[in-house]
């Protein structure tokens, strides 16, 4: 067979492979790489403009998250369904099944040095990290195997018992860990679990405190004054969004190059305490 043939060869398996590969996507609800790539920067055009100077300005410098937090890598759990306005707020951990230990650096550098008075450890209903743990993952390659193995649940029970055990047990860990700032009153481990199937009976969508620096009594839990109902607000956009209409802009000012509004001013939050 000649060069020739061989490199015709070559670019016909490359174009089924490239036709599989779509086909594939296409089915799985998912454009190809191209599409989706166009649909996060045209999403983050969206940002710009609707998110001006202003709301960047409180951590252009430096971040003071109020909350260090370790959550999943599931894409079906996300920043908007804990603050309206994360960017500066949260120092976010992911990875599968909200674990310390695989991610052990990044929670002491929340917790030690940008000093977060809490480290909030959030689970969530049908983890997959959890079905895995739950039955024989021995045919997974070595970096999963690992991540999972430190997973501490009982085989057999993939559902919602096992995902508040895990919770429970990283609070546990978190509270070995940073000991010393818990009895000295600069940290308070939280365990919740987010839930967007109603399994736990609250509501859709609802964050659900399991558990307060090891207690997970119910009832106590109650009266601590950090579970205490906070006063209804409307949503942070609403309300940092200018009262006034403005005019409508002149042809000029309509162009690509105008400021964007500062439809989403970041509000200033209170310094840290320590």
């Amino acid at each position: 067979m000649s060069d020739a043939e061989k490199e015709k060869i070559r670019a016909i398996v490359k174009e089924v492979i490239r036709e599989y590969a779509a086909t594939l996507n296409e089915k799985q609800g998912h454009g190809g790489a191209n599409d989706i790539v166009s649909e996060i920067r045209q999403a983050n055009r969206n940002f710009m403009r609707t998110h001006g100077p202003g709301y960047f300005k409180t951590f252009l410098d430096a971040q003071q998250p109020r909350a260090t937090v370790v959550t999943c890598s599931d894409s079906r759990i996300h920043t908007h369904a804990l603050d309206a306005t994360p960017d500066g707020d949260l120092f976010m951990v992911r990875n599968i099944g909200n674990q310390i230990a695989t991610a052990e650096g990044s929670v002491e550098y929340g917790v030690h040095h940008l000093h977060t008075p809490l480290l909030l450890i959030v689970g969530h209903v049908a983890c997959g990290a959890i079905k895995a743990a739950a039955n024989d993952y021995s045919q997974e390659t070595s970096p999963l195997r690992r991540e999972l193995d430190s997973l501490q649940i009982p085989k057999g029970d993939p559902g919602l018992n096992s995902v508040k055990l895990n919770v429970n047990n990283q609070v546990r860990l978190g509270l070995s860990k940073f000991e010393n700032e818990v009895m000295s009153g600069h940290l308070t481990v939280v365990g919740a679990v987010y839930d967007f199937r109603n399994e736990m009976r609250q509501g859709q969508g609802k964050l659900n405190i399991i558990n307060v620096n090891g207690e997970t009594n119910p009832a106590k839990m109650a009266g601590m004054a950090l579970l205490k109902e906070a006063p209804a607000h409307p949503p942070m956009a609403a309300v940092h969004r200018p009262a006034a209409k403005k005019a409508p802009p002149t042809e000029a000012q309509s162009g690509e190059n105008s400021a964007p509004a500062d439809e989403h001013q970041k509000p200033a939050k209170k310094p840290s305490t320590h």
